[in-house]
């Protein structure tokens, strides 16, 4: 390339090297703050509810209610963990009893993410009987 054709492509090559930098960033924040590692827990029934904020029109008796679960989880290697989950607005529950979870548990945060599974996507090591 001709010295005239890079100074009049300076400022694409500065967005491209600034947008591959913030696209890694925001990957690396994301796995950072909510990464970790799985673990499954069976409901025995939640220990509380509490009122929920969502939005205008969308209640049961003027009230909306997420739920308490406490328990212990296993991750696939077998190890325990006693763990706290509250539903949130998105996923209110409430949860089965006998009914599998998985969480994911970030050292740092805590409880980020909760999911409903089948028993046949329990690894065999954190099968609870």
């Amino acid at each position: 390339m001709s010295k005239s054709a890079i100074k009049n492509h300076w400022i694409e090559s500065v967005l491209v090297v600034f947008l591959v930098g913030v696209t890694v960033l925001s990957i690396g924040w994301h796995i950072y703050r909510y990464g970790g590692d799985y673990y499954y827990m069976r409901v025995n029934g939640s220990s509380e509810s509490f009122p929920v904020t969502v939005p205008v029109g969308i209640t049961q008796n003027g009230y909306v209610y997420g739920y308490v679960y406490r328990g212990i989880a296993k991750d696939k290697y077998g190890n325990q963990q006693r763990l706290e989950v509250h539903t949130v607005a998105d996923d209110l529950g409430p949860f089965h009893k006998g009914q599998i979870i998985r969480i994911t548990y970030n050292p740092k945060f805590g409880v980020t993410n909760y999911k409903k599974v089948s028993r046949d996507q329990v690894p065999p090591l954190a099968r609870i009987h």
